[in-house]
């Protein structure tokens, strides 16, 4: 009996000296990291460097979130050298881990992965189970990376039930993925269909298949027309009505017609009825070019802008002095311009009093107007006259204003790229002869220095279609001006400069790639976290965003950097795409503006998928600098391929307000 009492005395003091021991080891070092941690400055700071070695080291650490943290960021660098110990990854005893390296293989995109993401997937699909978020992100993996047979055997797959949102969500980018890559299947357009005419799966789901069929370049809609076309009619959310529409441009059905002309009376989100606008397009003109040119007078500019843009794209010389008629009107200058650029488009050359008399219109409103970005959109439309080439660089070399500069060049690319160059310019002697004086009023303009006429004039000299690599030219002057670019500021022109020459020249110039890529200043995300606010302060109001360091510290940091400096302050809005996205930050203001250093994509597991995400523009992989974007509405074909660093959580009916050339008074973080 005392032997048991010791036994059981015993057993109670283990009991209670184990209560007071640590636990053990791997519940403690697999913790979350955050931002502030050393840990994951470093696994950044590695990034940025690009050291592969350091982040080798780092997916072998005890913590499995560290480990999973540095798998991730292979997808921002999307370098073949990664492969490896991402392959090697994929048998890490932590799913965090092997979800994070099959996230940057299909990053990567290289199709030696396909058939180790292929076994890595988990037979073991339980409806509510970690595997099924893990299986969805192979299957978008592979869609990034797989063959044709990939597709149709994941096309194939019906036993997901309605129910299975992750599986079902992995088949739906898997597809949308493959189709980016312009691999199709008639399976996968059936399944994607199937997914979005079903309302018991997820709005996430539908909009995915929505933007399938808008996105998917070379698929045949026939089958499926009528009932995309109820669902731009009953769609439960503007995203999946603004797919459908979209996608509607690849059928002319006149009962599809009947439909959006319908929907676009009663539609009340300007979103849908752009979309609708751009989709009627492929539609009987005649029966729908009286409600459109309506539309040029419509209250949201947006929608009146995609009116014109429709009319100047599908027009007819026919019905040029309605154009005009409306064009006369008391209309926004982005509007009118694309209205006069469309009856000088459509007038026949011979029409030589109309042309000169509509030339002579809009060289006046192009003279009197003060903003230079409505300055350059008239230019554009004085452009359309290409028996006047020599008359815009006339009107237009003087100007010192950038945009304006930059416009020059693309006018003169617009007019010999024209169908009426060729009816102009009619023999083989005319048309050399012209587009030989195109090319010294190109070599002129370069001669300058000017960054966005050269990259302009670089675009123009390596289109083979307009063929001045056919003239006998010199062109060594190209490589010169090209290495007197300032780098990294001027990296886009530089690297669109080499294309030229390597198309004109037939040598290998190699791309550059920064020089100068920006250190993360880990100090000014002390206190940051992922609920702080950045306010955009604009002429039409303010925009409230909600920074994101854990999703992108390196590209908040700068962008907190630059507000802190006033880089922001009165630069302008120099890009608005109507329901896609508004864009600022350029120094230039057209685009083609940079900064002395650029900084790494980052490039996480995060999607494009609403209205209001905060972007930054790009020229390629790690060259963004200073230009940001948001959008309008869903662009998931940007994912991976842009950086995601915020969200606007109020004053989107701002950012939906926003046009060409509104300022940018100060960004303020909160």
């Amino acid at each position: 009996m005392q032997s048991m009492n010791r036994i059981q005395l015993l057993l109670l003091v283990i009991i209670c000296l184990s209560s007071c021991l640590p636990l053990p080891e791997k519940e403690v070092v697999d913790k979350p990291i955050h931002t502030h941690e050393a840990i994951f400055q470093s696994i950044h700071k590695h990034a940025n460097r690009q050291h592969s070695d350091s982040i080798r080291i780092l997916l072998a650490h005890p913590n499995k979130f560290v480990r999973a943290a540095a798998a991730e960021v292979c997808g921002s660098i999307k370098q073949r050298e990664y492969i490896p110990m991402l392959k090697t990854a994929l048998q890490d005893s932590s799913i965090e881990v092997r979800s994070a390296a099959v996230y940057s293989l299909g990053q990567i995109g290289d199709p030696s992965s396909e058939g180790i993401l292929i076994r890595s997937f988990s037979s073991q699909d339980s409806i509510h189970g970690e595997n099924t978020t893990y299986n969805r992100m192979v299957l978008e993996a592979i869609g990034k990376l797989g063959s044709k047979q990939s597709l149709e055997n994941i096309s194939s797959v019906k036993s997901y039930t309605d129910d299975d949102s992750e599986l079902l969500l992995g088949q739906a980018k898997s597809i949308y993925n493959f189709a980016l890559r312009d691999i199709y299947s008639k399976s996968g357009t059936e399944r994607m269909n199937y997914l979005l005419t079903n309302a018991r799966v997820t709005e996430q789901i539908r909009t995915i298949a929505a933007n399938y069929f808008y996105r998917a370049k070379s698929i045949d809609i026939e089958p499926y027309k009528y009932q995309i076309a109820k669902l731009v009619k009953e769609g439960t959310t503007p995203d999946i009505r603004m797919g459908c529409a979209a996608a509607l441009s690849k059928t002319n059905s006149p009962q599809v017609q009947s439909v959006l002309l319908e929907q676009l009376k009663v539609e009340s989100d300007y979103r849908v009825k752009c979309n609708i606008i751009r989709a009627l397009s492929s539609y009987n003109y005649i029966e729908v070019i009286e409600p459109i040119l309506a539309l040029t007078e419509d209250d949201n500019i947006n929608v009146a802008i995609v009116a014109a843009e429709y009319v100047l794209n599908t027009g007819n010389a026919k019905d040029i002095s309605i154009y005009r008629e409306y064009a006369e009107k008391d209309l926004p200058w982005q509007v009118k311009s694309k209205l006069y650029q469309a009856v000088l488009r459509y007038v026949p050359n011979s029409y030589l009093n109309t042309r000169n008399i509509v030339y002579n219109e809009v060289s006046t409103l192009m003279t009197e107007s003060k903003n230079p970005y409505a300055q350059s959109a008239y230019a554009m439309a004085l452009s359309e006259d290409v028996l006047r080439y020599k008359r815009l660089y006339e009107l237009l070399s003087p100007s010192e204003v950038l945009p304006v500069k930059t416009t020059l060049v693309e006018g003169l690319y617009n007019a010999v790229r024209s169908p009426k160059w060729s009816a102009a310019y009619n023999t083989r002697s005319k048309n050399r002869y012209a587009k030989g004086e195109i090319a010294t009023m190109i070599k002129s303009m370069m001669m300058t220095g000017d960054a966005g006429q050269s990259a302009a004039a670089a675009t123009m000299l390596s289109d083979t279609s307009v063929g001045f690599n056919e003239l006998a030219l010199d062109y060594s002057y190209l490589d010169s001006l090209k290495n007197e670019l300032s780098l990294p500021a001027e990296l886009e022109t530089y690297n669109l400069m080499s294309e030229a020459i390597n198309l004109l020249m037939d040598t290998t110039v190699t791309k550059a790639v920064s020089s100068n890529v920006k250190e993360i200043r880990w100090e000014l995300l002390n206190g940051v976290g992922d609920t702080t606010l950045a306010t955009i302060k604009t002429t039409r109001g303010d925009i409230d965003i909600q920074l994101k360091p854990s999703i992108a510290p390196g590209t908040v940091a700068n962008f907190i950097d630059l507000a802190q400096q006033n880089y922001f302050d009165n630069r302008v809005f120099h890009r608005v795409v109507p329901n896609f996205v508004v864009q600022g930050g350029c120094p230039r203001g057209d685009g083609y503006g940079s900064s002395d250093f650029t900084i790494r994509s980052e490039t996480p597991p995060v999607s494009f998928d609403q209205a209001g995400l905060l972007g930054m523009a790009s020229a390629g992989p790690h060259t963004e600098s200073c230009q940001f974007f948001i959008t309008h509405s869903p662009a998931m074909h940007l994912d991976g391929k842009y950086t995601f660093f915020g969200q606007v959580i109020s004053g989107m009916d701002i950012a939906h307000k926003l046009e060409i050339g509104d300022i940018i008074e100060d960004v303020v973080i909160q």
